[in-house]
């Protein structure tokens, strides 16, 4: 009977302090905002299940009360080591200022370990970055947080929020501080370079994410499956444990490097391209022989050097290239993967500007590659995504205003026939059906100095002579860029093919029009050909528009499964360095 007397007076006692809290609460209701808030949110029994705990509502009610004066009374001081400020506001706004990470038995201890275990897997995150640095802090609190203080797990709620949403916009955007890029870009636009790159943005809302999906599920989901982003992750794990071992030893110049010969420095060499996974035949009898030359040979593809497998200037200069610069040319070409399209398409093409070819694939396997010519230097190819929705047989070559401008008006000065002399026609529009103009009568000289060009369209029609070639594939966009046949095949020669004015010159085009052939019935390929041998422009309309992507991958693996480094032909490597995460 006492027992019942004392647990009755206990349950009193607590309901009377419920109570007398939310007398204080009202009596300062019309003085707070925070409390009028607190109020309305604590008044919301809705949140409650029917099998709440007394303990419960009573740590509900002072968690909530705590994160509104944390975030709102209190807001430059909690701030002020909090990065994702709006986000914070916005997530316990949605949960009703509740804590995210605790409960009343304390910290949600999967939640935490699922946060702590992907971050510490993640080998793209700088083992001195901040994000590193705040787990390693955050991880040792936790291990040793045993106070009850509400006030402190709050703020501990607040900081594991703010680092899930430094990670998980790291791991979904990259590094890369793209308005600095695009800084530099205009920069250079204003130097009359053209250059531009449009950026992907993965469209997703971390908020919401995280109260609808367990992380593991959002880091699998928000991973990319194309451009063989997760073959990258896996090489650069290896080049991190290769550089935790202390890198690679250089390779010194030796009589010993000779197909024939043996030594310690062929061991060494050997040791060298097997830590690459080029060489990869049992043993190390330090002998220069069949196995050791094809690995170098294999070493020479990859660093889009001649495949000779004998030890040059050039090769030695590669193979002495730091682990560190491989990891981070890695860790930037991961980052520009992140913001491209993740590919669904059953067919498309890409165009690797560094590596100056053009890949056809199908069903996910590659069923075409050629080289291509790509912008120069002063006319970089411009990087975007886009979709083929027509291809013309016997293109005319509208020539852009600003060719005209800049060099066709020039040499029309010097030589009266220039455009008799190429075939060239001039009239007030594009259209076909408008005459052409005797350019005699023009004093091209004055129309260049009152900047008149734009009123006179020159165009160049089919023929051999033709800078399109016999067939162009449109996918009309702000760059005027498209893919084309050229005369000027002596180009595709040359290791470095950066010469056009931003349009993508391809070796073969007959190949790619035949990989339309099969998909659409505008696109008869026997039809074609015979069409080819005149010269009346024919445009084939397509009923399923084919993906273009136009990338810029100075590190990435091929469909040969390999690692390949391509030349930052723009030096756009130099200008997207990342921040350090």
């Amino acid at each position: 009977m006492h027992l019942v007397k004392t647990f009755s007076f206990l349950v009193v006692t607590i309901f009377l302090a419920v109570a007398l809290e939310a007398m204080t609460l009202n009596s300062v209701e019309k003085n707070s905002t925070v409390n009028s808030s607190f109020k309305k949110l604590s008044a919301n029994h809705k949140k409650y299940s029917k099998d709440v705990t007394l303990s419960e509502i009573i740590y509900s009610e002072k968690s909530t009360k705590g994160l509104m004066n944390l975030l709102i009374n209190h807001e430059e001081e909690t701030f002020k080591d909090i990065r994702h400020k709006k986000f914070i506001k916005k997530i316990y706004k949605k949960s009703r200022y509740s804590p995210i990470w605790f409960t009343k038995e304390g910290i949600k201890s999967k939640e935490v370990n699922d946060l702590f275990t992907v971050i510490k897997s993640d080998v793209t995150l700088s083992p001195k970055g901040n994000i590193v640095k705040k787990y390693k802090y955050l991880k040792k609190t936790i291990a040793n947080f045993k106070t009850e203080d509400t006030n402190k797990q709050l703020e501990l709620d607040i900081k594991l929020s703010d680092l899930y949403r430094s990670y998980l916009g790291y791991h979904i955007y990259g590094a890369i501080p793209w308005s600095k890029f695009q800084r530099r870009l205009r920069s250079l636009r204003r130097n009359h370079i053209a250059a531009n790159w449009v950026t992907n943005d993965p469209k997703y809302d971390i908020a919401e994410l995280m109260f609808s999906y367990p992380l593991p599920q959002i880091i699998k989901a928000t991973t990319p499956n194309s451009f063989n982003y997760k073959k990258m992750i896996r090489e650069l794990a290896r080049l991190r444990k290769v550089q935790k071992q202390g890198g690679w030893k250089k390779i010194p110049v030796s009589s010993q490097l000779r197909y024939g010969k043996s030594g310690k420095v062929v061991r060494q060499l050997i040791e060298r391209l097997r830590s690459e996974g080029d060489y990869t035949c049992r043993g190390n009898d330090g002998n220069f022989g069949p196995c050791l030359k094809k690995a170098i040979k294999r070493f020479q593809k990859r660093h889009g050097l001649s495949r000779t497998g004998a030890i040059n200037k050039y090769t030695r200069s590669k193979l002495n290239i730091s682990v560190k610069w491989k990891i981070e040319k890695i860790l930037l070409n991961i980052d520009r993967i992140k913001r491209l399209p993740d590919q669904a398409e059953d067919r498309y093409i890409m165009v690797n500007i560094p590596d100056f070819r053009l890949y056809y694939r199908e069903n996910g396997r590659e069923k075409l590659s050629m080289r291509v010519v790509v912008g120069d230097k002063k006319h970089h190819t411009p990087i975007f995504s886009n979709k083929i929705s027509f291809i013309v047989l016997n293109p005319y070559w509208m020539i852009p205003d600003s060719i005209v401008q800049k060099e066709m008006i020039p040499k029309m000065l010097k030589n009266p026939n220039y455009l008799e002399e190429r075939g060239y026609e001039v009239r007030r529009s594009y259209s076909l059906n408008r005459p052409t103009i005797n350019t005699k009568n023009i004093n091209w000289a004055r129309v260049l100095r009152n900047g008149q060009t734009k009123k006179y369209k020159f165009m160049q029609p089919p023929g051999a002579k033709n800078a399109l070639g016999k067939i162009k594939f449109k996918f009309p966009n702000q760059f005027a860029v498209y893919l084309h046949d050229t005369p000027a095949k002596k180009y595709f020669k040359k290791a470095r093919r950066a010469f056009s004015h931003g349009c993508i010159r391809i070796a073969r085009p007959n190949a790619l029009l035949a990989t339309f052939a099969p998909h659409e019935r505008s696109v008869n390929f026997n039809r074609a050909q015979r069409i080819l041998r005149g010269k009346r422009k024919t445009q084939l309309n397509l009923s399923q528009r084919v993906p273009v992507h136009i990338v810029y991958l100075t590190a990435w693996i091929k469909s040969d499964g390999l690692l390949h480094y391509e030349p930052d032909v723009y030096n756009y490597d130099t200008k997207q360095r990342r921040s350090i995460y």
